[in-house]
């Protein structure tokens, strides 16, 4: 067995499919994505994502049904833009929610604050596609003539998935620029899936 390229120590039991040569499962872990380009199709990146995702704990938020709603509803506008941009980034996705939270913490003390705009064009194309559908929500009355949704439950939802993307950024620095976002599809799917069964 050949000795691992990167520390030239370890013995090189993986191959890792960046670098064409082996590495010791050390560097492996621990140069993943940080030092070393990993590819995509790496099984080795597939399994740390997946053991990931599996130690992650969530507490879900103490939401409304209205909220809930309005939380999946914004997972299957991020799900939708996904398939047009499958290289979108957490990083980039949490700019967007950061932005958004901003301009609805702005409007809840009855403040004008202008657009604020990602860095990414991608990211501008996102908000835009969220503002504009979340005014609409905006607009929904029940028969009373009173808003479906208020200004807190953007809010309420908007601020936590930002918080969620933050957790999976600082837990998991080394699996990968989207996992959250590969998460977030994995839910809205499963979510499809529930439905489907139920009809």
């Amino acid at each position: 067995m050949s000795v691992c390229v990167i520390c030239g120590k370890r013995k090189g039991k993986r191959k890792c499919p960046a670098l064409s040569a082996f590495i010791c499962t050390e560097c492996c872990g621990t140069k993943r994505i940080k030092e070393i380009n990993c590819t995509q199709d790496c099984i080795y990146l597939k399994e740390a994502q997946i053991h990931t995702i599996e130690r992650v704990e969530e507490k879900p938020a103490d939401f409304t049904r209205l909220q809930w709603d309005l939380f999946l509803f914004l997972e299957e506008l991020v799900y939708k833009f996904l398939l047009e941009f499958p290289s979108f980034t957490d990083e980039e996705f949490l700019e967007v929610l950061s932005l958004l939270e901003k301009e609805y913490q702005t409007r809840k003390k009855n403040l004008y604050l202008p657009n604020l705009y990602p860095k990414s064009s991608r990211g501008t194309k996102l908000k835009s596609i969220l503002q504009e559908e979340l005014a609409k929500l905006e607009k929904r009355e029940n028969e009373f003539g009173l808003p479906i949704f208020t200004v807190d439950d953007f809010l309420k939802v908007i601020s936590f998935e930002r918080e969620r993307i933050e957790k999976y950024m600082k837990e998991n620095k080394n699996v990968g620029n989207n996992l959250f976002l590969q998460i977030l599809k994995s839910e809205v799917e499963f979510m499809a899936m529930q439905n489907t069964k139920k009809r």
